[in-house]
């Protein structure tokens, strides 16, 4: 023993030592942080990527943007969407759509309020205090219904039009991060709001996978079992047929061609339990329109350019972007889930760099992921020792 530390001891003071369980903490709690950031800025990556390519197929997005490998600027030609409020409100490369705009809403009540998180106080405090103004407007309108006493919040997606807004939900995984039971809980209350039992079942397994995604010792393959242990039975058909198509895929071309061929889906029950889709002929190639918003069809396409990915950003973002359809929606939870998984240095720093800068006036994307991660240290609901 030191002198110093000697003397301490005579004067009944013990020398400060950082004990080995308060540095590990410290540990956790840094790559709980980058794997949040990495989940909430990889949503924007995808969403932002996917926007000018939205609603086309995937061999018209080939011929009219040739072989992109980063953002694209918002130019219709040859995009089919111009710029509007509900969609992109700016042309440079790196801008976000409403799916972002309407997650940061999502992740505001959040970071301002105590848990519990659920429809019943999501409904008023989204009434209250949201900016609507670049929301979908479908999605506006169950609250209208809410507000107008025609409904409740736990019941106003039972008659609501389906599909869209699957790309809101990251924030709830960041908060419940290693808890994929309590995640998949919360999202499901939530999404009451917009979804009936399939959708609320789809989607409460997609924010499953991405809590699961931030264990220590995750892998791709056991986020897929997340997704699928979370799921009912429908959803689970769904989300295996994908999964297994791309194990098989040899190719991106391949791959397109065995989820066109199939997994688009037209029209689906509502039920957990309901029937599988009926197949839909795909298009041999499209000029126009050419997409599917249900989440029968979206998140298992998701799920499947995540697993074909391989953990490689690049491999993982651009091809859930060339796939096509709705291309924005499908791109942010795939790049979410391996932002939950790898952190936040998976991603390129010029596209870190690229989409933040683009929305800077509009929204600080970085702050918001670190202000998530603050209120699930201050809640306790992030699962430090599974991280």
């Amino acid at each position: 023993m030191s002198g110093q530390a000697a003397g301490a001891c005579m004067l009944g003071v013990l020398p400060r030592v950082r004990p080995a369980a308060a540095a590990a903490g410290e540990s956790k709690v840094r790559t709980y942080r980058d794997k949040a950031r990495g989940c909430f800025m990889g949503a924007a990556i995808g969403d932002a990527m996917g926007g000018p390519v939205e609603c086309q197929h995937y061999k018209r997005i080939a011929r009219k943007f040739h072989d992109f490998q980063t953002f694209l600027p918002y130019r219709k030609p040859p995009g089919l969407i111009a710029l509007n409020p509900g969609y992109a409100l700016d042309s440079a490369a790196g801008n976000v759509t409403d799916d972002t705009y309407i997650r940061l809403d999502l992740a505001s009540f959040l970071i301002d309020n105590d848990p519990p998180y659920t429809a019943a106080r999501f409904a008023p405090w989204l009434l209250k205090r949201a900016d609507f103004s670049n929301w979908w407007r479908v999605a506006v309108r169950p609250l209208q219904r809410i507000q107008s006493g025609e409904t409740t919040a736990a019941k106003a997606g039972l008659a609501h039009k389906q599909g869209g807004g699957g790309g809101w939900w990251q924030p709830v995984a960041i908060l419940y991060a290693g808890d994929s039971k309590a995640a998949s809980a919360v999202t499901g209350d939530l999404c009451r709001i917009w979804k009936a039992p399939l959708e609320q079942d789809i989607l409460s397994s997609v924010v499953a996978g991405q809590a699961a995604a931030f264990r220590a010792k995750a892998t791709l393959d056991t986020v897929v079992d997340a997704v699928l242990a979370d799921s009912g039975p429908l959803a689970k058909k769904l989300f295996t047929r994908s999964v297994e198509i791309a194990r098989k895929a040899k190719t991106r071309r391949q791959l397109f061609e065995m989820l066109y061929e199939h997994c688009l889906v037209k029209k689906c029950s509502k039920d957990v339990d309901g029937p599988v889709p009926p197949r839909v002929v795909p298009a041999d190639d499209h000029d126009g329109f050419y997409s599917g918003i249900l989440f029968a069809e979206q998140q298992p396409l998701a799920l499947a350019y995540f697993v074909y990915g391989q953990g490689d950003p690049k491999r993982t973002v651009l091809t859930a972007v060339k796939g096509g359809r709705d291309a924005d929606s499908i791109a942010t939870n795939t790049a979410s889930w391996l932002g939950a998984l790898a952190g936040e240095s998976v991603w390129p720093k010029p596209w870190l760099q690229t989409v933040q800068k683009a929305n800077i006036k509009r929204m600080d994307l970085g702050k918001t992921a670190n202000d998530l991660a603050d209120r699930a240290l201050k809640n306790g609901t992030v699962r430090l020792d599974l991280l």
